[in-house]
């Protein structure tokens, strides 16, 4: 262990003189007052959260992904794993004054020697690169404050299986590229796509996810067979994003990327078919986002930041499934009724008041979840959604389950958890085809609901062969 150490401290020395930052243990003799005085939070808790938060908390997320791949590189390795809670002081322009650090409650606290080290490290990390914050983020001091897990990387077992290349050193190695169907890449620390990746003209799928990307070339999806395509979680940006015009491309996930509109390119892929941008911060969205994607049946806009949907989601015609978990809505637009063939919407965890009635144009929706939002009714139109088999409602403001639910002949699945239903909703008595029912965490059920006045008709349901949960 003594040498191990030695050899660390060794590439520490190696490491050039740079301005020092004070690393400090959290304790009560902190001066938090002043400190919050002159550091102002930049993401807002909760439903105070503003789509800058999204930046922010990839900026972060980065930030500290590149510290471990620092660890890496200096030959930091723990015995064992550690995590601690960080808050970290910085001036407007990223670089860092402050940063105050405790071990997480009943979690493993490393010897003495190893946090010597470990401290060491984290200071002239953070004395050499500062967060890359942008002037129209920020423009005064903020802290910040994250988890941060530290341990030892587990060797990456290269994937193997006939037609399969998982290595950098195997890929150069081989002798039959054209044998090669699948290439493995992801997770292997890589900062630019590797040349090599080229040799390999039958390859259908490719995943590049969990590295460093910066810039995607065009050159890459001038693979003749080029199907499926992985980018999730690297550093691509805006303007760095090139595809060539191609015809074999169906799938393409550039999920926790730092994209702010969906990339022009994108509409080379003439026969694309299903688009994953979630996690992105997509807030400049236009009217021509998805011009040109006729063949997409799947876009995935999870986490997405989006303040609103643009009209422009009309085009994509042959939409079938469509997330928009996690973002800021607070209204549809109407061009949302030309998807016609529609059978999966997500419209969970916004901020909606109420669905359009054009929604019920939607005749082959069979899914539809919009619980975690601020509804207390649905349109009457809603009737009309002959085809919609699961309903998910919970975590709404409903005093009343609307009445147009017994007009939907084809639901089977209803949740209704977490409202603040006040009667019981006779309502369900007269949706024939319903096979479950979840009624939990309103003021009308609890332990107590079969001791109560409505234990019949919530016998008449199950006699209908209803589950009903609450």
């Amino acid at each position: 262990m003594k040498k191990h150490l030695f050899s660390v401290w060794f590439g520490l020395i190696m490491i050039p003189s740079l301005a020092q930052v004070k690393v400090s243990p959290a304790t009560d003799s902190v001066d938090y007052k002043t400190l919050y005085r002159a550091y102002a939070p930049v993401v807002g808790p909760g439903e105070n959260a503003v789509a800058r938060d999204v930046v922010f908390q990839k900026l972060t997320a980065d930030y500290w992904n590149d510290f471990r791949r620092f660890l890496k590189q200096n030959n930091f390795r723990p015995a064992t794993p550690f995590m601690l809670n960080v808050q970290g002081f910085f001036r407007a322009d990223g670089h860092a004054d402050l940063l105050l650090y405790q071990y997480m409650v009943n979690g493993q606290r490393p010897p003495a020697s190893t946090e010597t080290v470990f401290i060491s490290l984290l200071s002239a990390y953070l004395a050499e690169y500062p967060l890359p914050v942008r002037s129209s983020l920020i423009w005064t001091p903020f802290r910040i404050g994250s988890n941060l897990y530290v341990s030892t990387p587990e060797p990456r077992k290269a994937p193997r299986g006939a037609g399969i290349i998982g290595d950098l050193a195997e890929a150069s190695r081989t002798t039959r590229p054209d044998t090669v169907k699948i290439i493995q890449f992801g997770g292997l620390d890589l900062d630019q796509v590797p040349p090599v990746i080229y040799r390999f003209t039958n390859a259908e799928e490719i995943n590049l996810g969990t590295n460093y990307l910066t810039a995607l070339p065009a050159k890459l999806t001038a693979l003749p067979r080029l199907q499926r395509l992985n980018l999730m979680s690297n550093r691509l940006v805006d303007d760095s994003v090139f595809f060539s015009r191609n015809k074999s491309v169906r799938s393409i996930n550039m999920q926790k990327n730092s994209l702010t509109r969906v990339p022009k390119t994108v509409r080379q892929n003439r026969r694309l078919e299903s688009l994953w941008l979630g996690n992105n911060n997509l807030t400049q969205l236009g009217n021509n986002s998805f011009r040109g994607l006729r063949r997409l049946t799947d876009l995935n806009l999870y986490g997405a930041g989006l303040p609103r949907l643009p009209k422009s989601i009309g085009q994509v015609k042959r939409l079938k499934v469509l997330d928009l978990y996690y973002n800021h809505l607070t209204a549809l637009p109407k061009q949302l009724n030309r998807l016609k063939r529609l059978d999966q919407l997500a419209l969970a965890y916004n901020d909606l008041r109420e669905l359009p009635a054009s929604m019920s144009k939607l005749r082959r929706l069979r899914t539809l979840f919009v619980h975690h939002n601020k509804l207390d009714n649905l349109p009457q139109q809603f009737g009309k959604l002959a085809n919609l088999h699961v309903l998910d409602l919970g975590y709404n403001e409903l005093t009343v389950v609307p009445p147009v639910l017994s007009s939907l002949p084809a639901l089977e699945e209803l949740d209704l958890n977490n409202n603040n239903l006040q009667e019981f909703p006779t309502v369900l008595l007269s949706i024939r085809r319903l096979k479950r029912v979840y009624l939990g965490s309103n003021p009308l059920f609890g332990r107590e609901a079969m001791s109560s006045p409505y234990a019949p008709m919530i016998k008449q349901l199950e006699a209908n062969k209803t589950q009903v949960t609450y």
